[in-house]
């Protein structure tokens, strides 16, 4: 992987022999639809949802097209989180007139680094931007998830919030020791309940492969897919069973097996 401009090249496929979390709901008849503020192409994401499962990109480079924003409508990474909750909305309800079952993924930005984007009508509880910046998308995304708890839909859909990575602003972050620091992950409306403790685990981004499809009723035999791990059941991450040491070396080796079979067009 070369960082950020990964796969953005349209000759340049994106892990071909992969069979993705939106390659399976695809499969079984799935909608998919992904938001995003900015240009979907960073970081190979463009690469990657056209080429895994079918899924719909509604990105900035969209919005400008069809008229929902002018042609040269640009703040912070391309177009503010108040406005991706509101498209959220309209896609959400959109999709669930279908037959079919949906996911409906976004991706918020206000927050990112450094010092995130303050909206106009942020409310100012503290005495620098980014805490107010944190604390109204936390708002935000309350205030999303309790419209989607009143809409009919919601019944048979669990919702999953995901924390990408830890906060990157240096500063901000430097009185906080490392050891108390966390991704915030939430799961809602899981029709299993767990068989295990489910705060402070250890495990890493690629257990929520497993656990996603977990989280939506999915039996899982042998409560693995790939190196991920249920969460939902008893069986231990690779974490918690060889020590984050020994995992990040191994994932760090030359791996034959991975080359052959993912990397490369068959």
């Amino acid at each position: 992987m070369d960082g950020n401009s990964y796969a953005t090249d349209k000759k340049n496929h994106f892990l071909p022999g992969v069979t993705s979390l939106n390659n399976i709901l695809d499969k079984h008849g799935y909608q998919q639809k992904i938001l995003l503020g900015s240009d979907a192409t960073f970081g190979g994401r463009r690469s990657y949802f056209t080429q895994h499962g079918n899924v719909q990109i509604d990105d900035l480079l969209t919005v400008r097209k069809d008229g929902r924003l002018p042609e040269d409508y640009y703040v912070w990474w391309g177009y503010e989180d108040s406005k991706l909750f509101e498209y959220a909305k309209e896609s959400a309800l959109e999709l669930s007139k279908s037959d079919q079952p949906f996911n409906l993924t976004m991706l918020t930005e206000n927050t990112h680094h450094i010092g995130g984007y303050p909206e106009p009508d942020m409310p100012e509880k503290y005495g620098d931007q980014y805490s107010n910046v944190i604390a109204f998308s936390d708002h935000q995304i309350v205030e999303f998830i309790k419209w989607a708890q009143t809409q009919s839909f919601y019944q048979n859909t669990t919702i999953i919030v995901n924390g990408d990575h830890l906060g990157m602003d240096v500063e901000y972050y430097k009185k906080i020791p490392a050891n108390k620091r966390h991704a915030f992950n939430l799961i809602l409306n899981a029709p299993k309940a767990s068989q295990v403790q489910t705060k402070n685990r250890q495990f890493s981004t690629m257990d929520m492969f497993p656990t996603t499809l977990a989280a939506m009723g999915v039996d899982i035999k042998g409560e693995r897919l790939g190196l991920g791990t249920n969460l939902f059941s008893t069986k231990k991450t690779l974490i918690e069973e060889k020590g984050l040491k020994k995992v990040d070396k191994a994932l760090s080796a030359k791996s034959k097996f991975y080359n052959n079979q993912f990397i490369y067009d068959k």
